[in-house]
């Protein structure tokens, strides 16, 4: 039998239905400014599987904000509230029957609980080894030219069973495929699996235990290609330029490109952590404590146009830097080569205009229920300003 799921319990469905469609009317009706997304959350909490339910609506509260911002009507922003709210329990239903269907098949009882229990093994697991992210690669980079099946017939791996990983990365591909793709993004697949590997390390520890030591710790051990990095690279003979990476409610990833002479004023980034990986050329880098602030250190986008008299810090490619909450702290490339560095922010991104243009799209988008990010085709790409 089914489990008793809230939306799969008739009264409460029918209850749930009646309260949208009674708030619905309501919104036509009042001079009250009732937000559409308001309706979608309430129905939400009797009617989508709690294990979505929260990044689903703060996704949705993102789009309609943005809807607003393009003066979009309220008739229309209902429309797409109501087609995202339909969306939620579809995947709700296919998510339960999922469940489901491991109980149901007797005959095939052990090797669900075998898939089961290595999917949340491995999901339990935060980092992507070296071995596999090559694997990974290697494995990419063949279902260009062949289909699942020859590909792993190749390679010598199991025709059904495999790593978490692989599995994600068939899903990745297929999906795709399936978009009309013709040409599989080997590289970008598995540095993505990299990143996602970070932002379950990130996710596994509550917010206020996340400490700068143990971020510091995290972004060292992560190694993206410099190869697929250099997709981020863009340099203005003006200001430094940041291009966004990913981003996800915990974690904002980015490149910045630095010409000689360039730098950033002195500021701070409020409870903000953030991680700084020198890709190419020499960082220099000034820090503040807050006990060493002698005069006001203002915060991110309001800083200081001139180099901090104390003392600075030279790091070259590979080195890694921290910066803690409340610390005071400024960068330049005083050198005469051009500087990437590799951003890995913990709270809010930064807001300025140093973003490239609203040309460049978002490559990655976090999937919540599968625990990586899935690759989106550039027409489907959201554009970085408006994420950010």
């Amino acid at each position: 039998m089914l489990d008793e799921r809230a939306f799969l319990r008739p009264k409460q469905s029918q209850l749930a239905l009646y309260l949208l469609y009674s708030l619905t009317v309501k919104t036509f009706v009042s001079s009250r400014r009732i937000m559409f997304v308001e309706i979608v959350e309430s129905a939400a909490k009797v009617l989508v599987l709690e294990s979505i339910r929260d990044e689903a609506l703060g996704d949705l509260w993102e789009l309609d904000s943005q809807l607003k911002q393009s003066e979009t009507s309220r008739f229309w922003r209902l429309v797409k509230a109501l087609q995202y709210f339909c969306s939620l329990i579809k995947a709700s239903i296919l998510l339960l029957i999922e469940e489901q269907w491991t109980q149901w098949l007797d005959t095939k009882e052990s090797h669900h609980r075998t898939c089961q229990n290595l999917n949340i093994e491995d999901y339990a697991g935060s980092t992507l080894t070296s071995e596999e992210f090559s694997q990974i690669k290697q494995y990419c980079a063949t279902r260009r030219l062949y289909n699942l099946g020859l590909s792993r017939k190749l390679l010598g791996l199991p025709q059904h069973l495999s790593s978490y990983w692989m599995r994600q990365a068939d899903r990745i591909i297929d999906k795709c495929l399936a978009q009309g793709e013709k040409v599989i993004d080997a590289e970008a697949i598995a540095n993505s699996f990299l990143l996602s590997s970070l932002i379950r390390q990130v996710e596994l520890v509550p917010p206020h235990s996340v400490d700068v030591d143990r971020f510091h710790h995290w972004v060292e051990q992560l190694r993206l290609d410099e190869s697929f990095l250099e997709r981020y690279v863009s340099f203005d003979e003006q200001f430094y330029k940041r291009q966004l990476v990913c981003r996800t409610w915990s974690l904002v990833v980015y490149v910045i490109s630095w010409m000689p002479g360039q730098e950033v004023g002195v500021h701070h980034h409020g409870y903000a952590l953030d991680a700084i990986r020198v890709i190419r050329g020499e960082m220099t880098h000034w820090l503040i404590p807050p006990e060493h602030w002698e005069e006001s250190v203002p915060f991110e986008g309001f800083e200081h146009s001139r180099h901090h008299e104390g003392p600075s810090e030279v790091l070259k490619a590979g080195d890694v830097i921290a910066i803690d909450r409340r610390h005071g702290h400024q960068i330049a490339n005083c050198s005469d080569q051009p500087l990437v560095t590799l951003h890995f922010r913990f709270g809010h991104p930064p807001e300025d205009k140093h973003w490239r243009s609203t040309n460049d799209t978002e490559m990655f988008v976090w999937n919540q229920t599968e625990g990586c990010f899935d690759l989106i085709p550039p027409d489907m790409g959201r554009f970085t300003s408006s994420r950010l």
